[in-house]
């Protein structure tokens, strides 16, 4: 099944992937992980020690940040923290395309924010240091 089709993540390049398609699955499936990891009540600390990995690392997955993919040992042993199957655990559903896409969504939003209050202050700083 092909994922609902999305926006190419271009102005958040934040895996290595050059095909938005793999680039969204990728930063969905660590979307899907933080989600199942809250839903356990399990915290980044707890999940990352059980996988044998930092929390930085498990951060990067989740967020999909800074690293090029993840190996079947991590995977496999993030579904046995979880006690799912790992098809499970890779199985990216419609649901799950919804959850990651609201979230990217709420970040764009952020970000828009973020960027058009940073441009009014910079504007405003300009306007009062050229009054004088």
């Amino acid at each position: 099944m092909n994922p609902p089709s999305t926006a190419p993540l271009t102005e958040l390049r934040i895996n290595t992937y050059e095909d938005p398609i793999l680039q969204h699955q990728y930063v969905c499936l660590g979307h899907k992980i933080a989600n199942i990891r809250v839903s356990l009540n399990m915290s980044q600390h707890e999940l990352a020690r059980h996988v044998g990995i930092s929390r930085s690392y498990l951060s990067k997955l989740e967020c999909g940040t800074g690293i090029s993919g993840m190996s079947l040992e991590i995977l496999f042993k993030i579904a046995q923290a979880f006690q799912i199957d790992v098809g499970q655990l890779v199985r990216l559903r419609i649901v799950d395309y919804k959850n990651c896409n609201a979230h990217l969504t709420s970040h764009y939003k952020r970000l828009e924010f973020l960027n058009h209050t940073k441009n009014q202050t910079v504007n405003n700083l300009h306007k009062k240091t050229h009054v004088n």
